[in-house]
């Protein structure tokens, strides 16, 4: 075994305000001196009890420690044993049918003995060693789903949260440049795509393109994306799909420990941290556990292949507190969290006459040239999210189940400044916002997960209250949407069945929502409150079939709606962050979805592979639709869209498989194909993603040396160009498609008596100028050249021991 020398160097020259950045990334490189042989041979043991009179099959209890993959049986009684083990801080995982997964961490130093308790969670699982599926009650379990954890989580940090996404088959983002991005499934966005953020739905100004999702994705320790509707559990809005963020559990073992995450990329000279402590409050008040987090991200002016994009930097800074109480049978959560944002909108995309606009669309560089900067001004849009979380748990007597009660409250105000201040210069003084959004939301959850009947059939039955209230700056008759008030509920249920290999799920949801917005007649100035109701029936049904360790599959169906927003009913004015002027259409009816999906997965030691398709139908599909004539206005000329109504049918393939062969090496290739047809006029719908095909050849070692987990990968990212538009449907013709090339690489290495993790990637390596047809700047720039990231990630323990 050799001595492990880590060396970076990252040197900055700069002349003439251009950047020359050599990153000489010497990984890992070997010496010939010889190194005191790991102690490898700890042992950790313990027992494993249970919280009430449960009897339960010990020997079917797990106990595994996730970075190593190893893990036993307990026996018969109870007790564990793991051998072989190497000093350091680990995430140990215990498992049994029905109770609560434990997830904690560790520091084992020297032989040690831990023990456990497990609390039952009203799941119920028959053929364990047949199917190896859990029901439970409180989750999906027959949709397509992908979850997105571990290193793979990791090679995202100081990404957006859509763009962390689009390393998962199906998903992509749509854009408004460099800087604003949005998930994409399978071809639906915005209020399509549900967002619940550590248990809340996310709720903001959703509707605009420019509008990304106010989250930290840095709270997440696993994101789980649902493809497809998933109305009965999380709303009947959930049409096209769902991204769950679920940080990690808190700790439940005495001590004190964290994480501090450390990003930088060359483009754009991003610079992010992000930082977690967390810990309990002692045996004299055991359950109490608590965390603190906090995220600061700051870039400059990004940079295409060939130029600057001028004003497109963003600062950010986010924070989230959790305090937990829990103990067998019983507990509740508080959580809080702020988001803080100040993104730069691209000044090219800003125009002032009529003719500029034209000649900015046949331009292959912005008119007006930019170098970098960390400062930036109008245009801009600046943005702060609260969220308070409270919920509380019950196992309720004799057996009865679990009752869960959730209250969440969140504030959302947004500002929006135009690229020109007013005339007067009073008023230019105090830097007014353009449009001003103070969107105050509160919701209310309560759900009884009734006991298993018959021992194979476990459900929940909920009810959800919502409501928002949309006030603005001023008189709140703002041109491009009124404020607005509106409150919603629904109820339902779900059950789930299992027979031998089968696990059928049903479900039956109704939601009734009431909104009034606040208009001024133009002509008269009265105020009008024009008034909607909307109510309606979601269905789900679904199977999954597990034939054995290589082989299942799921298909689901499932309806969907949601009811026109207030932004596409009474939209009529410019829109500064899209660079755009927007018509709505107060005549606009409920949105109407029927999804079938079906997905199989086969796996062995070296290969597995996954094939997903989908088809799903729209009555009332609403989009919006580039007119043929930009807009003339005082504060400049801006391309027009209006708000339109047509019945529309997607379809796709997803596809992507993993081979491993030559022992280190693997090969992993992803496929994702969307189809959408615009029914009402017969031809192609517009904004719909071009087919993706991303494949990775990557060589990976679990150990070198001293060196934990090395990797590295080249990637080739093809994206032909987008044909099936219907001719003349947009301001600007689909660009052509691109071949991106990228790499990374990474390792865990030694560090006081622990492993902090770091990696170096490299995407656009070529630096290819392109515009990707999904981001609604390619009218007037280029998508981002090369990125050279470094990611850093380090444990923290202030723990002198763990017991």
């Amino acid at each position: 075994m050799y001595k492990c020398q880590f060396r970076l160097t990252i040197f900055f020259y700069m002349h003439n305000k251009n950047i020359l950045l050599f990153i000489t990334f010497f990984f890992c490189a070997f010496h010939t001196i010889k190194a005191q042989k790991q102690s490898c041979n700890l042992i950790l043991s313990g027992h494993v009890k249970v919280a009430d009179s449960s009897a339960i099959s010990f020997n079917l209890v797990t106990v595994t420690i996730a970075q190593l993959k190893k893990g036993v049986l307990a026996d018969s009684t109870g007790n564990y044993l793991l051998q072989n083990i190497c000093p350091g801080r680990y995430t140990l995982e215990v498992k049994y049918i029905g109770f609560k997964t434990i997830d904690t961490t560790v520091r084992i130093n020297k032989n040690t003995a831990l023990d456990f308790l497990l609390v039952p969670e009203n799941k119920q699982l028959a053929n364990v060693t047949v199917t190896g599926q859990l029901i439970e009650a409180n989750k999906v379990t027959t949709a397509v789903k992908t979850t997105l954890s571990g290193q793979a989580l990791d090679e995202t940090r100081g990404l957006s949260l859509g763009e962390s996404l689009k390393s998962i088959t199906g998903l992509n983002s749509i854009q408004t440049g460099p800087s604003i991005s949005k998930p994409v499934i399978h071809g639906l966005y915005s209020n399509r795509i549900l967002i619940v953020n550590n248990g809340i739905r996310q709720e903001g100004q959703t509707w605009g393109n420019d509008h990304a999702p106010e989250i930290d994705p840095f709270i997440a320790t696993k994101i789980t994306v649902i493809k497809g509707p998933a109305s009965i559990m999380y709303g009947s809005d959930a049409i096209g799909g769902v991204i769950l963020l679920e940080p990690k559990d808190l700790r439940k073992m005495q001590g004190i420990d964290g994480e501090l995450n450390l990003v930088g990329m060359t483009n754009g000279r991003v610079g992010a941290a992000s930082g977690m402590v967390e810990g309990t409050a002692g045996k004299k008040l055991e359950g109490l556990s608590w965390r603190l987090q906090g995220t600061l991200k700051d870039a400059g002016n990004a940079q295409a292949a060939n130029y600057y994009l001028g004003n497109t930097g963003f600062k950010e800074d986010d924070y989230s507190a959790t305090l937990q109480y829990a103990k067998p049978g019983y507990g509740g959560e508080v959580y809080y969290s702020r988001f803080d944002t100040k993104i730069g909108i691209a000044s090219a995309s800003h125009i002032g006459t009529l003719q500029d606009l034209y000649d900015a669309f046949k331009r292959s560089e912005p008119a007006v040239k930019s170098d970098f900067s960390y400062s930036f001004g109008r245009p801009y849009q600046m943005v702060n999210h609260t969220l308070l979380k409270a919920n509380w748990f019950v196992d309720l007597k004799n057996g009865m189940g679990k009752l869960t009660a959730t209250y969440a409250y969140q504030r959302d105000i947004r500002k929006e400044y135009d690229a020109d201040v007013s005339f007067n210069d009073s008023i230019a003084r105090l830097n007014p916002p353009d449009l001003y959004f103070n969107l105050v939301t509160n919701t209310a959850d309560l759900t009884w997960q009734h006991p298993a009947i018959n021992k194979k059939i476990v459900g929940s039955i909920g009810l959800n209250f919502i409501t928002h209230g949309n006030s603005q700056q001023g008189t709140g008759y703002s041109e491009l949407i009124p404020n607005f008030i509106d409150y919603g509920g629904g109820a339902f249920i779900v059950e789930k069945y299992e027979v031998s290999k089968w696990i059928f799920e049903g479900g039956f949801r109704y939601d009734y929502r009431w909104l009034r917005a606040f208009t001024l007649d133009p002509t008269t100035l009265v105020e009008k409150k024009p008034t909607y109701n909307w109510h309606n029936s979601t269905v789900n049904a679904g199977a999954s079939y597990r034939m054995n360790d290589h082989f299942s599959g799921v298909v689901n169906f499932g309806t969907a709606w949601r009811p026109p927003q207030v932004i596409e009913l009474f939209a009529n004015g410019i829109h500064q962050s899209a660079a755009s002027f927007e018509h709505g259409d107060t005549s606009l009816t409920l949105e109407k979805a029927y999804n079938t999906s079906a997905s199989v997965k086969y796996n062995t030691n070296n290969f597995e592979a996954e094939i997903g398709v989908y088809v799903n139908y729209f009555n009332h599909y609403i989009y919006l639709k580039p007119d043929s004539v930009p807009v003339e206005t005082i504060q400049g000329t801006f391309p027009t869209y209006t708000y339109t109504q047509v019945n529309a049918l997607f379809k796709g393939i997803d596809f992507n498989f993993t081979y491993s062969f030559l022992k280190h090496f693997s090969l992993i290739s992803k496929t994702s194909i969307v189809r959408a047809r615009n029914l009402t006029i017969n031809d192609w719908l517009i904004n719909i993603p071009a087919d993706r095909f991303d494949n990775t050849l990557k060589y990976q070692l679990k150990g070198w040396g001293k060196i934990k987990d090395f990797y590295i990968g080249i990637n080739n990212l093809a994206v032909p160009k987008q044909t099936r538009v219907p001719p003349k449907s947009d301001y600007v013709s689909p660009p052509p498609g691109y071949v991106l090339w990228a790499a990374d690489a990474g390792c865990s290495i030694p560090w006081a008596n622990n492993y902090f993790d770091v990696s170096v990637s490299v995407t656009n390596l070529t630096n290819v100028a392109y515009r990707d047809y999904l981001n609604r700047f390619r009218y007037f720039i280029d998508d981002l050249g090369r990125n050279i990231s470094l990611r850093i990630k380090v444990p923290l323990d202030f723990s002198k021991h763990h017991s």
